[in-house]
């Protein structure tokens, strides 16, 4: 018997008092209503040009933002965590007090044992620290509370390649290892290609194609997907060719 999904939206749109969240045109109807179902497990990247409403779509999975329309459906027990694009550093004096900064932040001990199995000194000052020490930390911070689902907007950006690599392999280790789902938002199809299993185009609010990440990369079927797919740049080193 195929599992239920762990969240699910079903005639969502992404609009609110008559405009756009994501910055698109005024509208109140003709945006196609979006209807996504991820599974335990999944490893789903969002794709799109700027603007599009991935992020916006992000936001209404962790429910930051309401949606005006439309059902949404978190597996009960479900706990959802944001990893930050990039989150700030500059008010803490070590990585640790960055960690332990928020309202719902879980105990130190469990975020130092975490860290210590990413290999992370927390104790390091947060504005010396080197941008994949930064990046650790978030996820060290992250994993803490023991999500169930992990949103992230923009895992590796900003991070050299050789970070970048690292930074993708461990999320990859942690997704498999820990038994996580992971939805993420790229603009690199190298990241795309090595990450997700499953692919969902988006463009002026609504998800155009979706599929596998094979059958998006190497079937397109959506002229606006097929246009997308050869202007993403790609990481070098995780060729989606």
């Amino acid at each position: 018997m195929a599992q239920p999904p762990i969240f699910s939206f079903e005639g969502l749109a992404l609009q609110q008092g008559g405009r756009w969240l994501f910055g698109g045109p005024t509208a109140t109807t003709g945006a196609a209503p979006i209807d996504l179902h991820v599974l335990p497990g999944d490893r789903l990247a969002l794709i799109g040009r700027n603007g599009a409403g991935k992020t916006t779509l992000l936001r209404r999975i962790t429910g930051k933002i309401d949606a005006d329309r439309g059902q949404r459906r978190i597996k009960p027990g479900t706990n959802i965590v944001f990893l930050e694009q990039d989150p700030d550093f500059s008010s803490a004096a070590t990585l640790m007090d960055w960690a332990l900064g928020g309202e719902d932040a879980p105990e130190a001990h469990e975020v130092e044992a975490i860290a210590g199995q990413l290999g992370i000194d927390m104790s390091r000052e947060a504005v010396t620290a080197s941008g994949g020490e930064r990046r650790r930390a978030a996820i060290a911070r992250a994993l803490a509370p023991e999500p169930k689902l992990i949103i992230a907007d923009e895992p590796v950006s900003a991070l050299d390649v050789s970070i970048q690599s690292q930074i993708l392999n461990l999320l990859k280790k942690l997704q498999k290892d820990l038994g996580l789902t992971l939805v993420f938002i790229s603009h690199d199809l190298g990241v795309v290609h090595y990450l997700a299993d499953r692919i969902a185009v988006m463009y002026q609010g609504k998800i155009v194609e979706s599929g596998t990440a094979d059958e998006v990369f190497h079937h397109p079927q959506n002229d606006y997907t097929k246009r997308l797919l050869m202007a993403i740049p790609r990481l070098a080193g995780h060729s989606a060719a």
